[in-house]
């Protein structure tokens, strides 16, 4: 009877300090499964869903493109030289092709010309449809580009708009770079053994503004050139270096071209636009079916579930005790 007893005492001594466990575990369990909770139902309402709206706005070529689809795309397509009207571009390089526009790159920068005022051939080649793009322009009458519609980002579009952003950022900050010989008068500043640091950090998306880190010390120099360009020089006052940007750089065996105002407005809201693509596809990452839900909650707290194990098992030790007592 004094062991029964003495074993009794054991077990309850063991049952109080098990539930002082379970009630802390307990605790934590039920803070943290709220919190996954609101992460798997985030962005799921419609309010949220129209507040995201107003905060992110189509890309700039598809604005151009409300009220139609583009006709053909050729990207990377290149041309030695593209003659429109009294204008002469070389070295293009063709990124996009709308229903009434002509996007590209060239050895001076970016541009788009009106397929309209293209030769015959080139309109041709591009499929130009001179009856479509009118209706487009038509719809275009008015409308002020920045306060276009806005674009919906969700779980099932947030990867593609997400490419397409992303792409149109790489496509401005790799512009290419004007380069000249380099000649025995010439002033050069030398950077080297490269242009960049090896690495670089991933901008914040959501608040960044580019315009306040960029870099224009190569300005200080009329000519500047690096170990990786031998021969070649570029003008100092034409290129820059951006930590927001170079995240994003292509080829670190050349300088970056000097972005304008309206070039590092349009990153900053590529930007806001991949940023939010991110948290869709985090949301949805998250959510689950409610099973799926339960099974991630339950091994996040194991020690929580182990603790309500263990003290069910002791009280049930307990009252099998007591009745044997009897």
């Amino acid at each position: 009877m004094q062991v029964i007893k003495h074993r009794a005492n054991l077990l309850v001594a063991l049952w109080i300090m098990a539930r002082q466990i379970c009630f802390a575990s307990a605790n934590i369990f039920y803070l943290n499964a709220c919190g996954s909770i609101r992460i798997a139902v985030a962005g799921r309402t419609a309010n949220q869903r129209r507040l995201l709206a107003k905060r992110v706005w189509i890309p700039l070529v598809i604005l151009v493109q409300l009220g139609g689809v583009s006709a053909t795309v050729r990207a990377d397509e290149t041309l030695s030289v593209l003659k429109v009207g009294a204008e002469v571009y070389t070295n293009v390089t063709v990124t996009a092709v709308t229903l009434t526009d002509l996007f590209f790159t060239y050895d001076r920068g970016m541009a788009n010309v009106k397929l309209k005022n293209l030769e015959p051939a080139l309109q041709s080649h591009f499929k130009y449809d001179a009856a479509k793009a009118k209706g487009v322009e038509e719809k275009q009458k008015g409308v002020n580009l920045q306060n276009a519609l806005p674009a919906t980002i969700d779980r099932a579009n947030a990867k593609s708009v997400m490419e397409d952003a992303i792409a149109r950022v790489k496509a401005i900050v790799n512009q290419p770079v004007r380069q000249l010989g380099r000649a025995s008068d010439m002033n050069v500043a030398s950077y080297g053994p490269a242009w960049f640091h090896a690495g670089a950090a991933k901008p914040n998306f959501n608040t960044v503004d580019i315009r306040a880190t960029q870099d224009l010390q190569y300005g200080l120099h009329p000519y500047v050139t690096s170990d990786l360009n031998p021969g070649v020089v570029f003008i100092g006052s034409e290129i820059e270096f951006n930590p927001a940007t170079k995240y994003f750089y292509t080829d670190r065996t050349l300088p970056k071209q000097k972005l304008t105002e309206a070039a590092m407005l349009e990153i900053n809201r590529l930007y806001r636009i991949i940023g939010s693509c991110e948290q869709q596809l985090k949301d949805a990452q998250n959510a689950g079916t409610p099973l799926t839900n339960l099974f991630r909650v339950i091994t996040a707290h194991t020690p929580a579930i182990l603790g309500l194990v263990v003290l069910l098992f002791l009280t049930l030790l307990i009252l099998r005790q007591k009745r044997a007592a009897l």
